[in-house]
């Protein structure tokens, strides 16, 4: 039984959304929804050769907390994302 309910937990928490891809311009490139936490890809700027350059940072569903990249969580996304990003 326990089993059965670990193979049903770990294949329907599992979606990927990729905002950025309708806009461009738009600072979350993709979310994947682990369950738990939602893994957030960012678009942190571009370097001198025109490339994205991207951060990830993390949701807890749970605590409602947002964490950077360099492990310090937040109540507020903005937080996170300026420490991800270096800004």
């Amino acid at each position: 039984m326990i089993k059965i309910f670990l193979v049903i937990a770990a294949t329907t928490s599992n979606f990927i959304s990729y905002p950025g891809f309708n806009h461009p311009e738009n600072i979350i490139e993709m979310t994947t929804d682990k369950g738990l936490i939602l893994e957030i890809v960012l678009r942190c700027g571009r370097n001198s050769n025109g490339q994205i350059s991207s951060g990830v940072m993390s949701y807890s569903k749970i605590e409602r907390l947002y964490c950077s990249s360099r492990n310090n969580c937040y109540s507020n996304a903005k937080k996170a994302v300026e420490e991800t990003c270096g800004r």
